[in-house]
């Protein structure tokens, strides 16, 4: 396995939202992608007191043009020199989405090798979409095609396509049409079963984890920090699945009493897990 040498830290540019309390967007993948060695210039999106799930909360969204101050403030500190990624999570406006996609194609014509993670937040079963829905086309039509990495869950996956994804030979197919790598989380639900499915130009892979009815806020969030922080450590892409997937287990694990994920109080157990067994698809494409 080949990794990155250590003595240079991996950077990742990271726009999503955050919360003053709890674990999730930045303040679950935030401390994830440190934990594993890599720096951080996390842009919130929008500014929480907490989940906004919780009966009272406040906050506000960080305005498209204070978004664009902050970053051009940074480039004009040399501090986005030697990115090795970049990643576009929750988007609250076409505006949000506009500006994160014009930073991305700039930094992408200075920095070839940059790569870009999308986590496209857009809802989920059964309630269907959560954002509006011109934000939704926004993220598919202008984010997506900058995404060398996107990772949807089924009904993410099937919205982005157009169409109904009901199975693993589904997702397969609409997971090959979307980017040159994509993960996607809760795909199909064998016997009580959750499947995580990446699908790349290098394979396919699959790992299963039981269904929880419970699982506190933030899993898919943390996922996709772990996948990307052990892609950027260079790690290949079937490795990075197979400890992503066993660090989320690991924390939900831990969290199952708690309304919140219990990062810090499973750190240890996170970052440095067994890698998760891994089923190789074949594919038919």
């Amino acid at each position: 396995m080949q990794q990155r040498n250590r003595a240079v830290m991996p950077k990742i540019l990271s726009f999503s939202s955050q919360v003053a309390y709890g674990h999730v967007g930045h303040s679950a993948g935030q401390f994830a992608l440190q934990r594993l060695g890599v720096e951080v210039i996390a842009l919130p999106t929008v500014v929480l007191s907490n989940r906004p799930d919780r009966p009272h909360k406040a906050g506000q969204r960080i305005e498209p043009d204070r978004l664009a101050e902050m970053l051009e403030s940074l480039e004009a500190n040399g501090l986005l020199g030697g990115l090795d990624a970049v990643f576009a999570g929750y988007m609250p406006s076409v505006e949000h989405v506009e500006r994160v996609a014009g930073c991305i194609a700039r930094l992408k014509r200075g920095l070839p090798d940059l790569r870009v993670m999308c986590d496209p937040i857009l809802g989920d079963e059964p309630g269907g979409l959560y954002i509006p829905e011109d934000t939704a086309a926004a993220i598919r039509d202008r984010l997506i095609p900058l995404a060398d990495i996107v990772k949807p869950n089924r009904f993410e996956l099937g919205w982005l396509r157009g169409t109904t994804v009901t199975s693993t030979e589904e997702a397969i197919e609409a997971a090959w049409e979307l980017a040159p790598m994509v993960l996607v989380t809760s795909g199909a639900e064998p016997m009580g079963k959750l499947t995580n499915l990446l699908i790349c130009r290098d394979g396919g892979w699959l790992t299963e984890v039981i269904r929880r009815e419970q699982v506190p806020h933030g899993s898919g969030d943390f996922m996709a920090a772990l996948f990307l922080g052990h892609l950027v450590q260079g790690r290949p892409a079937a490795e990075a699945l197979a400890l992503a997937t066993a660090g989320v287990e690991a924390v939900v694990e831990a969290s199952l009493e708690s309304d919140e994920l219990r990062l810090i109080e499973s750190q240890d157990q996170w970052a440095l897990p067994a890698p998760w067994p891994l089923e190789e698809l074949e594919l038919y494409l």
